[in-house]
């Protein structure tokens, strides 16, 4: 038995360094038995990473196309995984091989054909874009589409060196009326995992004021007050352990298809809307502590479903890759929208409204960081995102962004993320 482990000590590097090309290097004496572990361990990490990337289509799968061997190269990274444990190098590379094979073998075979509205096309023309005014939010139906939701969401960082995330949702769903849960959760990176949801199951009371809309609803100890304005919009959450209150200006709204009316963003789903992005800032008054938090803000109103179309969670998960992606800056700040075929986006740069002409998602950490690079008015946009947070039932995730625009640094960046992709997502990845 000791000459087996003496035997294996010596034989599993030989293998490894083989297997990854490197045993000449190490003839040589350039190279060492640590380095050709590593190596072998780097590829092994790439991979799984590509899985990841695959997994959760964690790209622009109408660019590039699905992965019909996904799951199957997912098992093999777990089978490389015990071969190389087991000593057998050789079978492990082996798998890696085969893996990496099946990981990036597309086709777009199960990719629908339509033709989706190009706002992009001619991106002097912004159309109908316009700050959203009160007559705008008090809207429940919009070019024959019905209002689907108001959905609010803050990221931003704290006085105490964390970060927090709250979102409300007042819900109509295409229905005319307001649709329960009432939606409220918070998060922080204290426990990043840990999305508190503390939803109300009690109708919210409308009312309108001379330059405002509120719904507020009180449950027992607990109440949310969600005001909107043109150019603004203010929550406030109270129980009796905690208040947060949330504020935040906009400068703009983005409108889906430049607020030209509904756009086919996926076969027989049928949307429209606008958005709105801003700094924001926020207390959270806990009983032993006060957090003033700085960061943005971002206000929905979407307009979808009724009975001649789809609705776009349903749409979404039939099609998938959506990327809607909002996030601010000091310098600049916008969203970003792909839904299947459809490409969206705006950006406000220096005071002024800008429709890019052209943007790429390049995936980074699956299910974590990706690049948005994007042109825009002679301007180039080269943004980083990377997440900290995320709600696996609702696809929605939060964190940072960073990157450059002109080559010049973006600071006190943050950004939002839904991203659905065809089919949902495998909830047993390898481990």
């Amino acid at each position: 038995m000791k000459n087996r482990r003496t035997i294996r000590r010596i034989v599993l590097p030989l293998l490894i360094c083989a297997a990854t090309g490197l045993t000449t290097a190490w003839a040589g004496g350039k190279i060492t038995q640590d380095t050709a572990v590593s190596e072998f361990s780097h590829r092994l990490t790439n991979l799984q990473n590509k899985y990841d990337v695959v997994k959760y289509q964690w790209y622009d799968i109408y660019a590039d196309g699905l992965v019909p061997g996904a799951d199957e190269g997912g098992k093999l990274l777990i089978d490389a995984k015990a071969a190389l444990s087991s000593g057998n190098a050789r079978q492990a590379t082996t798998l890696l091989d085969s893996a990496e094979k099946l990981l990036t073998t597309y086709e777009k075979g199960n990719l629908p054909l339509y033709s989706p509205p190009e706002p992009m096309k001619d991106p002097a023309d912004t159309g109908k874009v316009h700050l959203g005014t009160l007559s705008d939010l008090k809207m429940t139906e919009f070019a024959g589409i019905p209002r689907w939701n108001y959905w609010f969401n803050f990221v931003g960082r704290g006085d105490d060196g964390e970060q927090y995330m709250i979102y409300a949702c007042i819900n109509q769903h295409g229905t005319g009326k307001v649709v329960l849960p009432v939606l409220f959760a918070l998060s922080s990176t204290k426990n990043p995992n840990d999305v508190r949801k503390l939803n109300f199951t009690t109708m919210p009371v409308y009312t309108e004021g001379k330059d405002s809309i509120t719904y507020t609803v009180t449950e027992g100890n607990r109440s949310l007050s969600y005001t909107l304005a043109q150019g603004s919009v203010k929550i406030t959450y109270r129980d009796v352990d905690m208040t947060v209150v949330a504020s935040a200006k906009f400068n703009y709204s983005f409108w889906y298809n430049k607020g030209l009316g509904g756009a086919e963003m996926m076969p027989n789903a049928v949307m429209a809307g606008f958005e709105e992005m801003g700094a924001a800032s926020a207390t959270f008054t806990f009983k032993k502590k006060k957090v003033t938090v700085k960061g943005f803000a971002e206000q929905e109103n979407l307009f979808c479903g009724g009975p001649k179309s789809a609705d776009y969670r349903t749409a979404l998960l039939k099609f998938g890759n959506e990327w809607w992606v909002p996030f601010h800056t000091d310098q600049v700040s916008g969203l970003f929208c792909m839904t299947g075929r459809y490409r969206d986006a705006g950006l406000y740069y220096k005071g002024k409204y800008y429709t890019p002409s052209e943007f790429k998602v390049t995936p980074l950490k699956g299910n974590t960081s990706f690049i948005i690079d994007a042109k825009f008015g002679g301007n180039d946009l080269h943004l980083i995102v990377d997440l900290w947070g995320w709600d696996p039932k609702l696809y929605e995730h939060w964190g940072n962004a960073a990157g450059t625009v002109n080559g010049k640094k973006l600071t006190n960046g943050f950004s939002w993320l839904e991203h659905i992709p065809q089919g949902g997502v495998n909830n047993s990845p390898p481990q």
